[in-house]
């Protein structure tokens, strides 16, 4: 089976109009690669990997066919310096690209190019709200700070799902997936050509699973519509409609005793799990995306409706309490790109745009039951009892420019620049305000603003037509979120208007090759992020939010796709990395924790010519060790608190036994490893996130 680099209908009107010739000649090139080489993240336009000055890889349609991950985590971790981990082994994740295992808002996720979620409230787990179960041609991640096109929260990465576009012919789509812990999947997709000019696609899913842990099962649909209209005068019209329902129970991690003796634990105690804590979320997203190429412009227009509910139960307090919320957007994302000539030939461009952004949010902590709680500052909480009932409004308005020319021969200098405005405008619905007790401070209305000025400037040197040696600089920044503006406790003073954006600068030397039959990428690159938003504490022992940090991450990363020959094909993705504090009242020179030394992840697919159609894979996926804690302390015998990592294999396989026909099986963690997926030390106690063990997964598809 050859793995083919394949273009959604969006990316090929631009080439129609812009490089009409890019698929037909660059693409034969290099289709048999893994690691897809046309990108459309960095720009919202189709572009070859090496045109563009940036560390930004792609999972190709065929490529996740053979995965046929239950989770993002299965096919992104296939990308050097990126590392994913399944939570529980439900829906949720953590991500480590060009950072430690985190849950903070330094990454921004992407559904056809659109935020997943508002900065403002922003959720680690954004990646259960793609269509990744329904609908999904292909995955980019930008790694690094985000181009002019991206705000708040692109400072480590950019994460972007895109959808299957709409089939040339009517076909319909069935698929099953079963495995162990009572796992279950039904797909079904239906594309359709409704005239001359339009088509549409619907998918749905459905998931179950028991989960191999106590507590931790999960259902979840989906339903993703994609409506595609060809209005003539290259100009056209993609409408898209993700919704998903997911209810999920909830773990915790595991002592060091219950993670040596018992690694299926849920984690939590008797009490906590006879209220059965769960975490329901709804989603909705509509966007219609408007492109029209007139004289060599293009010309983009993403109006977006973006709602979305999270309640869950605080499993990590005593006291149980719920949490609810809800959030709105609309939204609008504006570009403009003008192509101009020098001599009748096109030798630079420049791309305008402004993002709007008009966000509702509402909160609720209650106390679902009476309770009273044990050991140091015991308390008793009466059912019905809010923390916090609040409102919060978001608004930010973002204009850029970028601006792209050949300064010599085969040189390219880019350099642009963001401004972001946001406002919010804080309402709090307890009537009550200060100390509401337990240790729960209530604060009055108040309006909080923050802007930022993001530059960026890259060059791109190509070496020959198949390879380029790039330089980038890219500002970036992140906000911070709602929760940590208003939902403060006794010991904060509520004064966070003084408090900036934290401001991240990524520098990076990368070079790319794309071959007959190898790619070649690779990066070196640092990246700081000062004005870290921290607590800190007054004279009278109240802490508020200041800037008063600085980290410094800095690393190599490289992958390799080679095709060897018809029957063998080998791709290896490796990154080293540090991550460090440079300034910190407590920390500074100490290594961050959760920080893999390294991420390797190496692929070897053998497709049989007595077999045709038959594709298998050996996948090896390891990291290095890493501090359990940011004061990189010891333990009472002297050793340092260090967690060893992990190396762990998967065997995959496709069967193409047909045009309309083929299975899929896996088999993960193959040696039943027992290992940590992420450990960490803290209030003087070691936790574990334990990692699945052997697990297999069967499939079939039928197409028509």
């Amino acid at each position: 089976m050859t793995i083919k680099v394949k273009i959604s209908l969006l990316s090929l009107l631009i080439s129609q109009s812009c490089c009409p010739v890019l698929a037909e000649i660059l693409l034969p090139a290099h289709n048999d690669i893994n690691i897809e080489r046309i990108t459309v993240t960095a720009t919202r336009q189709q572009s070859l990997d090496t045109d563009l000055a940036m560390s930004l890889q792609g999972i190709s349609k065929e490529e996740l066919t053979i995965d046929n991950g239950q989770h993002v985590a299965e096919s992104l971790n296939s990308i050097s310096g990126v590392l994913v981990d399944q939570l529980s082994g439900g829906q949720g994740h953590k991500t480590a690209i060009r950072m430690p295992m985190n849950t903070s808002g330094y990454y921004l996720f992407l559904q056809e190019n659109v935020p997943l979620q508002s900065p403002a409230f922003f959720n680690h787990n954004a990646l259960w709200w793609s269509s990744f179960n329904s609908n999904i041609a292909r995955m980019e991640v930008l790694k690094g700070a985000g181009t002019a096109l991206y705000g708040s929260g692109a400072v480590a990465a950019t994460v972007n799902i895109l959808s299957e576009e709409v089939a040339e012919s009517p076909e319909t789509e069935i698929g099953l997936m079963l495995g162990e812990n009572e796992y279950s999947k039904v797909l079904l997709s239906h594309s359709n050509i409704l005239s001359s000019t339009q088509g549409f696609r619907v998918s749905a899913s459905y998931l179950d699973n028991e989960g191999w842990r106590d507590h931790t099962g999960s259902k979840r649909a989906e339903i993703t519509l994609r409506h595609e209209l060809d209005l003539g005068d290259d100009e056209h019209l993609v409408t898209s409609l993700v919704m998903s329902d997911l209810e999920q129970e909830m773990a915790a991690n595991l002592t060091e005793s219950l993670y040596n003796t018992d690694r299926t634990n849920s984690g939590l105690s008797d009490a906590v799990l006879a209220s059965d804590p769960l975490r329901k979320t709804q989603y909705i997203r509509l966007s219609s995306q408007w492109d029209k190429i007139a004289d060599d412009n293009y010309f983009s227009l993403i109006p977006y409706y973006r709602y979305r509910t999270n309640d869950y139960t605080a499993t990590w307090n005593q006291n149980m309490p719920k949490v609810e919320s809800k959030m709105q957007t609309l939204g609008l994302l504006a570009l403009a790109n003008f192509e101009h000539s020098n001599g009748g030939e096109s030798d630079s461009d420049t791309t305008v745009g402004l993002d709007i952004e008009l966000t509702k949010g509402e909160q609720l902590s209650y106390q679902p039951l009476d309770f009273t709680t044990t050991g140091y500052k015991a308390d008793t909480f009466t059912k019905g009892e809010k923390f916090y009932d609040d409102t919060t409004e978001y608004i930010s308005v973002s204009p850029y420019i970028q601006y792209k020319r050949n300064i010599v021969t085969n040189l390219d200098l880019t350099f642009g620049a963001r401004y972001d405005y946001a406002q919010y405008n804080f309402s709090n619905h307890l009537g009550v305000y200060g100390d509401i007790g337990h240790g729960k401070r209530s604060l009055e209305d108040r309006t909080d603003r923050f802007n930022h000025f993001s530059p960026k400037a890259s060059l791109n040197y190509h070496l020959t037509p198949d390879s380029s040696l790039y330089l980038r600089y890219a500002n970036s920044f992140r906000l911070p979120t709602a929760s940590s503006l208003y939902h403060l406790t006794i010991k904060d003073n509520g004064d966070a208007k003084a408090v900036d954006p934290e401001i991240s600068n990524t520098y990076e030397l990368g070079y790319k090759a794309n071959w007959q039959a190898i790619s070649f990428d690779t990066a070196l690159y640092y990246m700081d992020v000062d004005d870290g938003i921290v607590h800190a504490y007054n004279d009278e022992g109240q802490r508020y939010l200041t800037n008063a940090t600085r980290v410094i991450h800095k690393g190599f990363e490289v992958s390799v796709a080679w095709e060897m020959n018809e029957q063998l094909n080998i791709s290896a993705a490796y990154s080293k990395s540090k991550h460090e504090f440079d300034q910190h009242d407590e920390y500074s020179g100490n290594e961050m924790a959760a920080a893999p030394d390294y991420i390797a992840n190496l692929r070897l697919r053998y497709m049989p010519r007595f077999l045709e159609g038959f594709t298998g894979m050996l996948e090896l996926q390891s990291i290095g060790e890493y501090w359990l804690d940011d004061a990189n302390s010891q333990d009472d015998n002297g050793i340092d608190r260090i967690e060893d990592g992990y190396t762990i294999a998967n065997i995959k396989a496709l069967y193409q036994a047909s045009e309309q026909l083929s299975f899929n099986a896996r088999i993960l963690n193959v040696t039943n490893e027992e290992y940590a997926q992420e450990a960490s030390y803290r209030y003087g106690k070691a936790q574990y996130s334990p990692g699945a063990p052997i697990t297999a997964y069967v499939g079939v598809n039928y197409q028509w």
